[in-house]
């Protein structure tokens, strides 16, 4: 799912510029003014859960770093170094993403960067490397990367996007500065959903499914992906009332076509059982499809509890299996956890 962009317009010529959300100000500023004072770290590990503007916040300071006079703290949209840019014909920047959607990152394309990171400066600037997702990188693609990080040229910045920081080294993590991305406060999450045309209890419901990422909430309402969501829905619970059979579902929802992709089902999933814990621990329903569910639930006290945490455990490592390298069984996958979940009801 893309993430939404924010941007900026670039006066009479009508350019578009990135800039970061308006909940990651924190985050621009300290970065910002390392990089006006000279003292940018080499790589920065841009990270936090999915929906939350990670990816914006990159194409803004890749443009701010790239550019020859920025303005306001953003890259200014006009100079030379920008319409380069804008063009993707800056030869002082490289973008390392997947040859395949949800692929992964190979390693020969880490070793690529080689060349890249060894040259000059083509235009006396900074030389920016954007790698996204980061946690797509099997061992030996990471331990290409690391070569790279080890031995850094003072003009180049690594920016490495990532949802799941546990999937990526130890020692990969360590030679980043680490730039944690928090789901933003409610009231300021909503107001951004409000401007972007989404409004009510339909933004409030969203955003909840969404664990609070304002863009994976705003994704989550485009009718098609909604139809989607509410027929992956309706198996669960027709899962949890025992009307329906496991493994037959499994089959269905192995390839659900384009409209949404087997992570995004399973983050819809686990945001569910989130709200399902969360209602139970606290005893507030603010959701009629987390109340049927909790009904069904066997049990009413905390050890009630302990298998959604097992569950939603199981979850976490399936999104992980689907994001990593290890190829998983998509139907055996998806049929686990749809027995596993049915037999959660009984």
């Amino acid at each position: 799912m893309a993430e939404v962009a924010n941007t900026r317009e670039a006066g009479d010529i009508g350019v578009r510029i990135p800039s970061p959300m308006p909940w990651q100000l924190n985050q621009w500023q300290r970065l910002g003014a390392q990089w006006a004072a000279g003292r940018c770290p080499h790589a920065l590990l841009l990270n936090g859960q999915a929906g939350l503007g990670k990816r914006r916040f990159a194409e803004a300071f890749s443009a701010l770093l790239l550019c020859d006079q920025p303005r306001d703290g953003l890259a200014c949209g006009e100079c030379r170094g920008c319409q380069l840019r804008i063009a993707g014909s800056h030869p002082d920047f490289i973008r390392v993403v997947p040859e395949k959607e949800q692929g992964p990152l190979k390693v020969e394309q880490i070793r690529q960067l080689g060349e890249f990171v060894g040259r000059t400066s083509g235009r006396e600037g900074a030389r920016v490397v954007w790698l996204s997702p980061a946690e797509s990188m099997n061992v030996n693609a990471a331990n290409a990367l690391l070569k790279n990080l080890e031995e850094p040229s003072g003009s180049v910045v690594f920016l490495l996007v990532t949802d799941s920081p546990s999937g990526l080294l130890p020692t990969i993590r360590s030679r980043c500065q680490s730039v944690a991305f928090p789901v933003p406060p409610q009231q300021a999450a909503l107001r951004w959903l409000g401007e972007s045309g989404v409004e009510g209890p339909a933004a409030s419901s969203a955003l909840a499914l969404a664990g609070g990422a304002p863009l994976l909430a705003a994704a989550l309402m485009e009718p098609e992906v909604q139809e989607v969501r509410d027929q992956f829905f309706g198996d669960l619970a027709a899962l949890a009332a025992s009307s329906a059979n496991a493994v037959a579902l499994a089959g269905q929802w192995d390839s659900p076509g384009d409209a949404v992709d087997l992570n995004l089902l399973l983050q819809f999933w686990q945001n569910l059982v989130g709200q399902m814990l969360k209602s139970r621990s606290t005893d507030t329903l603010n959701e009629q499809r987390v109340a049927g569910l909790l009904q069904r639930l066997p049990g009413t006290g905390p050890e009630s509890l302990r298998p959604l945490f097992g569950f939603y455990d199981q979850l976490t490592r399936a999104r992980q299996l689907l994001t990593g390298n290890s190829n998983p069984n998509r139907r055996l996958l998806m049929e686990e956890l749809m027995i596993r979940w049915s037999n959660l009801f009984r």
